[in-house]
């Protein structure tokens, strides 16, 4: 299940149609960093909606390759890898294992990975309000069936379990700062039977971490997806956020 607020939703479609439109010259990259801070290697894949996407893995990947569902690398333990992502990719993944690439990040839920979730997107497309090619970014821990009215019935339980095995940290380097999502274990009931990671927010907050509602900073707030988000009142502060011309960082993180 591909999750996406309804902006989100309309301004990838927008994007859509500016990536038709472009020549390959065009397609403007963005970087990634993928830092692991982890005490072994790990192993990073990256796909989009069509399999294994554009991306060109460079200093600090180690062992890349590709299937038709994903490209892939690793990280060696307190290093980092740099990347770059065409902006044609559109909505895509990150998901990443311990032991060996995953196969295909958009089977993620099935397979209880952590979702980094990303949406590429060229310079022209509205999305990117004009500052240069960008990308949009969050962290996912949904249950593959998982709904607003079963989350809001008893916290999507029976649902498919929630969809995490890695903490992660997402960022966007540089200036002016943009929200910072950190979504971390150990998995427990805290949020329902479904072993959602305990420290990942708070998925019964009112407003998103890094935004700052009526002038405040959010205090307690939705730092990842627990469930899609797609109604009111809960759409109006989902945790997402656009990193323009500038790299997103990908932090592994030690810990469950």
């Amino acid at each position: 299940m591909q999750r996406m607020s309804l902006v989100y939703a309309v301004k990838a479609a927008l994007a859509a149609v500016a990536v038709t439109a472009m020549t390959p010259a065009m397609a403007d990259p963005t970087p990634v960093k993928i830092t692991n801070h982890r005490g072994a290697a790990v192993y990073v894949s990256f796909s989009n909606v069509q399999g294994a996407g554009s991306i060109t893995w460079g200093a600090g990947c180690q062992k890349t390759g590709a299937t038709s569902k994903a490209a892939y690398a690793m990280v060696k333990a307190g290093q980092s890898c740099s990347a770059t992502v065409a902006s044609t990719n559109g909505s895509s993944r990150f998901c990443a294992a311990p032991k060996s690439p995953p196969s295909n990040c958009w089977e993620s839920q099935a397979n209880h990975l952590t979702m980094i979730e990303t949406n590429f997107e060229p310079a022209s497309a509205p999305g990117c309000f004009g500052g240069g090619s960008c990308v949009w970014y969050d962290v996912s821990v949904i249950p593959s069936t998982c709904t607003d009215e079963a989350w809001r019935r008893n916290e999507c339980a029976g649902q498919g379990g929630a969809s995490y095995n890695l903490p992660v940290t997402l960022a966007c380097q540089g200036t002016p700062a943009m929200p910072t999502y950190t979504c971390r274990g150990p998995k427990t009931d805290q949020y329902g039977p479904e072993m959602y990671p305990s420290q990942c927010g708070n998925p019964h907050g009112t407003c998103a971490v890094g935004s700052s509602p009526g002038g405040k900073p959010c205090v307690d707030g939705v730092a990842a997806y627990f469930f899609p988000m797609f109604t009111p009142p809960e759409n109006a502060y989902q945790p997402n956020a656009v990193c323009i011309a500038r790299t997103l960082t990908i932090d592994l993180l030690s810990g469950k």
